[in-house]
């Protein structure tokens, strides 16, 4: 311990000298910003990275705070209008044209609404195409004043809004929802202006009402134009001043009121029950109005102050939490900004079974403690040196963010009403604070935070449970309050990792890939390691490592067990350390083992400077897992939690049937539930993994990243070399579970809350596997996509979305799966059904060129902007090997793409049609629900 100590204020030392010049005043941003005479600001910066990329972001300081009585929900509903029709962009041609350009709707063309803000985005756009950025220019001027609101379009999207709501409107929201207007935003206009609104007022407002509030409210002096990427900054200005500037300021405009939220003096105590939640959530809140007057120095301190706060308290609480006795299964803590006028103070926690009180008890006493003393020397400087090298970091790597990340901090400044600085003298300045940051520093900022006045307890869970009283909840707060606890003695943690002697091994075959720049090495234990060194990311290594075989090849008796081995191994911890004494030690890297159907799979990631730590947690992750039953038990205690929220869900039922149906009702289908808890035992889960963990050679290791290959040879013979290999080879066993090619209907009805209907069509047969036949089926698939959201979201107005996911499998056997799920209004669910099975077949033979050219394009830019990303090459390798398959080089994946023809679209799909089976799943409400 002393020893670690040590090493930690060392560390501290070496980063308060490389601190360096201090900040100095403050430094505006060098990048170009200003404000048109209409009152509307820009900002345009250039950053190149992604290189060749532009992101556009139009901030309104509007939202649904703004909104009258009568009002609620539009200023929701007009943020859906802004895609429907403007004065240059009819109908839905808006989206038809940048989809056309590879943009894709949904993810790169999307927008949001808050209480105080609305804002809309267009992002990654090729920078080199001067037409399309002067075209969304064009769109964000219309969306400042020329949006059509036609009555057509206002009464074909109220169905859209309205599904969207249903959608939304789950068990958990409906929880918080209750906890923040009836205990945090009660008495202020927040309270009764949630961003969604109200549906009866979406079903019945005048075209009138949303058109004079976008006339009111949408105008230059409250809007922002964000700009950031690969371009000419003083070039985008000018086009910038030459669009918006005739944007005219009318006359007599309203004021932009502020409001603000009153905190309460007394204790406030809101219990949100619902048939559909399981397993009470425990929440205590202080409120904390924010201070619009700070400077950007104080901002930063405030920031800072928030980040080692809620790291180290945190960090502590989960600690104290994993201890046998402990009445909570998991909490948090933080302080946060919870809607613009006020910050909230709060810790969470899962409370055991039948411990709501001795929860709550645990959560205010040990707020008390760390109020009272702070951190201990060792979390303070082991979290104040990890943000400070982070900070360093950034500094080093200057202005390398990411478009999107700076564009977000660029438009928060602009609702703050504030300067925008320079990003560099931000980092420098925060540095500079921390350096001198001391644990009195803490104790004082959270003093601020911990007032008698604005508490609130919040508990969401089911309405079968007893809640204690108020008068019980708050004599709990009042002694913890008043109590003067000891301070807090870190748990100690001396044992050392216990490493055997490692053989090792030698490398007897050397192998370049064919396509990229990459080399396969193999083992004398029969381990094939591939390292491929890329200079995307300084200072990042991606690790995975693949064996094919999985739960197929486990007995039918470890099953049960086998969901979860991998659960209780990672809550042992590895070797002579259990999981809390090895994430102090700080000597190994975190391995994730996941047990699939068909493979095993581990993932981690580390540097060069930590790659042993890395190589020592693969190594351990083989040949010494820990198994002990304290981790049972923690195990088995957050799966009886999760049971008891699952069973409580009204789809649960379903989701089950679905599972069963789509693996043709085989009882190797293992299904959560109390039967399955009961089987769980520490032999069973430690007799799985060391069935599928183990024997090197029938695993292949993949290194890509910054990495220094020499050094790292030598830890993958040192460790890897070191893990048992018999060199043999495992297959997948077919169990022969696929559904036969018929049509298996799985229809349901519960009670529920919020009636709605849910589909889930899933489509299966046999097709032979290429690169070339995936590349096909996923463009069905999104093509499919595209469909679905045109004549069901739009034309029919019967749901928010439609999820299609199309993949070509390779084991157990070549077959592909397609699956088209969407929740909707349950008097259209026949109509929408039927729609799926039409434009499914529909695909066989009729298709065009422009739908086509729509989705190639987007893979093809989509493969432009991940070519520089190592978890993209990561996921190459990783199905090269699983579908024993050539890695291709980009040009010939874009290649590809490019030669695939409408031929070959409607040549899959009538294949698909004529060989899918289908598993076609409807839940449906009650009867006595459709009614509401």
């Amino acid at each position: 311990m002393l020893i670690r100590n040590y090493l930690v204020f060392i560390i501290f030392l070496c980063l308060r000298f490389a601190v360096g010049q201090e900040p100095g005043e403050y430094k505006p941003s060098p990048h170009t910003t200003g404000i048109l005479e209409n009152g509307m600001h820009y900002y345009i910066v250039h950053n190149e990275n992604p290189a060749n990329r532009v992101s556009f972001y139009f901030a309104q300081n509007v939202g649904s705070v703004l909104e009258e009585d009568g009002q609620l929900g539009l200023a929701h509903f007009l943020e859906h209008m802004a895609f429907n029709g403007t004065k240059h962009f009819e109908d839905k041609k808006m989206i038809k044209y940048l989809e056309k350009n590879g943009i894709k709707f949904g993810t790169e063309i999307n927008a949001f609404t808050d209480y105080d803000e609305t804002v809309y985005s267009i992002r990654r756009v090729p920078a080199g195409n001067e037409k399309l950025l002067d075209s969304i220019l064009l769109i964000l001027h219309d969306w400042s004043g020329d949006l059509l609101l036609t009555n057509e379009e206002i009464d074909n999207e109220r169905g859209v809004v309205r599904e969207e709501l249903r959608t939304r409107n789950k068990p958990d929201k409906r929880a918080s929802d209750k906890v923040e207007s009836q205990g945090l935003l009660t008495g202020s206009r927040y309270a009764e202006r949630n961003p969604a609104g109200k549906v009866e007022i979406i079903n019945n407002f005048e075209y009138q009402e949303l058109r004079d509030y976008y006339k009111k409210w949408y105008r230059p002096d409250l809007q922002a134009v964000v700009i950031v990427g690969d371009i000419d900054e003083k070039e985008v200005e000018k086009k910038v001043k030459k669009m918006f500037s005739p944007i005219p300021l009318r006359d007599n405009l309203p004021e932009r009121k502020v409001y603000n939220i009153p905190v309460n003096d007394d204790f406030s105590y809101v219990v949100a029950t619902d048939k559909e939640l399981g397993h009470p959530t425990l929440e205590y809140y202080i409120k904390h109005p924010v201070d619009p007057s700070l400077t950007e120095k104080e901002e930063l301190e405030k920031n800072l102050n928030n980040q080692i706060c809620n790291s180290i308290f945190s960090q502590r609480l989960q600690a104290i939490g994993n201890l046998p006795g402990s009445p909570v299964l998991m909490a948090n803590f933080s302080i946060t900004n919870l809607v613009r006028p006020l910050d909230v103070l709060k810790i969470s926690a899962q409370p055991k079974k039948d411990s709501l009180l001795p929860a709550l008890k645990f959560m205010a006493t040990e707020l008390r403690r760390f109020v009272l003393y702070g951190a201990t020397p060792t979390e303070f400087e082991r979290t104040r040196s990890a943000i400070m090298g982070q900070l360093q970091h950034s500094i080093n790597e200057g202005e390398n963010r990411g478009s999107d990340l700076i564009a977000l901090n660029i438009y928060k400044t602009f609702f703050k009403n504030k300067p925008l600085a320079s990003h560099q003298w931000r980092q420098q300045y925060k540095l500079s604070y921390l350096a001198d940051f001391q644990n009195k520093d803490l104790i004082k900022y959270m003093r601020k935070y911990y007032t008698p006045r604005g508490n609130v307890i919040g508990i969401s869970g089911s309405d079968t449970i007893t809640y204690p009283p108020g008068e019980k909840v708050l004599k709990v707060l009042k002694e913890a309050g008043k109590s003067t606890p000891q301070p807090y003695k870190e748990i100690k943690y001396d044992k050392k990792l216990r490493l055997l002697t490692l053989p090792g091994s030698e490398i007897v075959k050397k192998e370049k890939l064919k396509g990229i720049d990459a080399h396969k090495y193999t083992l004398s234990n029969g381990a094939r390691v591939t390292l491929f060194p890329t200079p995307y990311k300084t200072g990042q290594i991606l690790f995975s490592a693949i064996s094919p075989g999985g739960r197929s090849l486990l007995d039918q008796s470890l099953l049960s067990n086998s969901l979860f081995a991998t659960v209780v191994a990672s809550e042992s911890g590895l070797a002579n350390l259990g999981k809390q004494e090895l994430i102090n030690s700080g000597e190994v890297s975190s391995v994730k083992v996941q047990l699939e159907d068909y493979e095993e799979l581990l993932t981690g990631n580390s540097n060069m400077p930590n790659a042993e730590k890395l190589f020592k947690g693969i190594y351990l992750t083989f040949t010494a897992p820990g198994f002990d039953n304290d981790a049972l038990e923690i195990t088995r205690q957050g799966l009886e939690r999760l049971l008891t929220v699952i069973k409580s869900n009204v789809q649960s039922d379903f989701t089950d049937s679905l599972k069963l149906a789509k693996n043709n009702y085989s009882n190797r289908e293992v299904l959560l539930n109390k039967e399955l808890l009961d089987k769980l035992t520490i032999e069973k889960a430690e007799a799985v993994y060391k069935d599928r963990i183990r024997n090197a050679s029938d695993f292949d290791f993949v290194f890509v990243g910054d990495m220094d290959t020499g050094e790292l040879l030598s830890l993958v013979k040192k460790y890897i070399g070191s893990i048992p290999g018999d060199h043999s080879h495992e297959t997948p066993f077919d169990h022969k579970i696929k559904p036969d090619k018929r049509i298996e209907k799985v229809y349901m009805s519960r009670p529920m809350q919020n009636p709605q209907a849910t589909v889930n069509l899933y489509f299966t047969g046999s097709l032979k596997y290429s690169v070339k036949n995936e590349l096909i089926v996923n463009m069905i698939g999104q093509l499919l996509s595209k469909r679905y959201l045109e004549r069901i979201r739009e034309e029919e107005g019967g749901t928010y979305g439609v999820k299609v996911t199309a993949t070509l499998n390779f084991v157990p056997e070549e077959s592909f799966g397609i699956n088209v799920r969407f929740n909707c209004n349950p008097a259209k669910t026949e109509r929408l059904v039927q729609i799926v099975y039409e434009d499914m077949k529909k695909l066989s033979y009729q298709l065009n060129n422009d739908e086509l050219l729509q989705i190639k394009n987007n893979l093809k830019k989509e493969i432009d902007e991940r070519k520089e990303l190592n978890n993209y090459w990561m996921e190459k390798l990783v199905r090269s090997i699983r579908t024993r398959t050539q890695v291709l080089k980009t040009k010939e994946d874009v290649k590809m793409i490019e030669g695939i023809t409408e031929a070959d679209i409607r040549k899959m799909a009538s294949l698909i049609n004529r060989n899918a089976g289908v598993v076609e799943g409807v839940l449906m409400p009650s009867t006595k629900d459709l009614k509401k």
